[in-house]
């Protein structure tokens, strides 16, 4: 992605703070030049990316990067632990949280990095002809 900004936000890996990444995110993506429903994709993303990221926080901080440039929003989550939980309904929670994100963001990938994983999510504006 060229002419980006990058915005990164650090908050404690807990529920509370979903909002106020969700928010940050919202506007980000108003500022790339999305109509309603493409912010309201980004903000839910956004939303179940907290989720996944934090059941899978290798500290008490989560960080998220934005790139923000026109007419897109980039997210990476960094420093997760690769998901290995036995608990069924974790896996279940995590296998919607994918669902979602597969389905809302023009891209998703989950990268393993030596031990450690990163969230990559991409959302685009649609555009109009």
């Amino acid at each position: 992605m060229t002419d980006a900004d990058r915005i990164m936000l650090v908050v404690p890996a807990r529920d509370e703070y979903a909002r106020t990444v969700r928010l940050a995110a919202a506007e980000l993506a108003a500022r790339a030049g999305m109509d309603i429903d493409g912010i309201d994709d980004v903000r839910m993303a956004v939303e179940e990316a907290f989720v996944f990221a934090a059941e899978r926080a290798a500290g008490d901080e989560l960080s998220f990067t934005f790139l923000v440039g026109p007419g897109s929003v980039e997210l990476t989550v960094g420093s997760l632990l690769p998901g290995s939980s036995a608990d069924d309904t974790q896996d279940r929670g995590e296998r919607y949280a994918r669902f979602i994100l597969e389905t809302i963001c023009d891209e998703f990938e989950l990268i393993d990095d030596n031990g450690f994983c990163t969230l990559r999510l991409v959302k685009r504006a649609v555009e109009t002809p």
